[in-house]
C-alpha cells in the first residue's frame, strides 16, 4: 500500500502536551477505512509538522481531517513517498 508524507505548517500551536494528545487522538479516531497515520514529526524552527500515512490514496487520508484541524495544522504539501524499513537489514537466523 502507499505511503505518503503530509506538511503541514502548525498556524495554531497548542500551549499543553494534553492539548496535542487530545488533538491527535481526534485525528487518531477520524481515520477510517484503510488510511493509516504512522508517524509525526515537528520542526519548531520551521513550524512544520511531517506525517507519514499509509493508505489508498491521498483522499482518504484527507477525509480524516476535520474543518477545524486544518485551520490549526493546514496540509501545505504532501508526496507519495517509499518506505525503506531497516528492520529489513536485520537477519534472519
Amino acid at each position: 500500500m502507499p505511503h505518503y508524507l503530509l506538511v503541514h505548517k502548525v498556524i495554531e500551536y497548542p500551549k499543553t502536551q494534553d492539548e496535542w494528545i487530545e488533538i491527535w487522538r481526534d485525528l487518531k479516531d477520524r481515520a477510517c477505512g484503510d488510511a493509516e497515520w504512522l508517524h509525526s514529526f515537528y520542526e519548531p524552527t520551521s513550524g512544520k509538522m511531517f506525517c507519514e500515512w499509509q493508505a489508498p490514496d491521498l483522499e482518504g487520508i484527507m477525509d480524516c481531517f476535520s474543518d477545524e484541524l486544518l485551520a490549526q495544522v493546514p496540509v501545505v504539501a504532501t508526496s507519495e513517498i517509499v518506505l525503506f524499513d531497516l528492520a529489513w537489514l536485520e537477519d534472519e537466523d
